[in-house]
């Protein structure tokens, strides 16, 4: 649970939205480093191929969520609870 729920969430974002997403960003623009950095971030997921639309979608939240705040924080929390209520239901389902 602290694995998925804090750890995970804060290397996470400072990688994929804090060093890729902004790469891509100033390169290519908002629209594309979205896209691609969530395709990235779905990559790193394989082969949990039934998670992967899932993993695509959360990649495009966080980074939503990045572009609106400006800051990976406001990302690692949306990311931990995401994390966590999966963790939970895997457990208990």
């Amino acid at each position: 649970m602290i694995s998925a729920g804090v750890v995970s969430p804060v290397y996470e974002e400072i990688f994929y939205r804090g060093f890729i997403y902004r790469w891509l960003r100033v390169r290519l623009g908002m629209n594309w480093g979205i896209v691609i950095s969530s395709l990235i971030f779905t990559i790193a997921y394989f082969p949990t191929i039934n998670a992967m639309p899932v993993n695509f979608i959360n990649g495009v939240v966080f980074a939503w969520v990045y572009e609106k705040t400006g800051s990976v924080i406001p990302g690692m929390i949306v990311h931990g609870v995401f994390n966590t209520i999966a963790v939970l239901l895997t457990v208990t389902g």
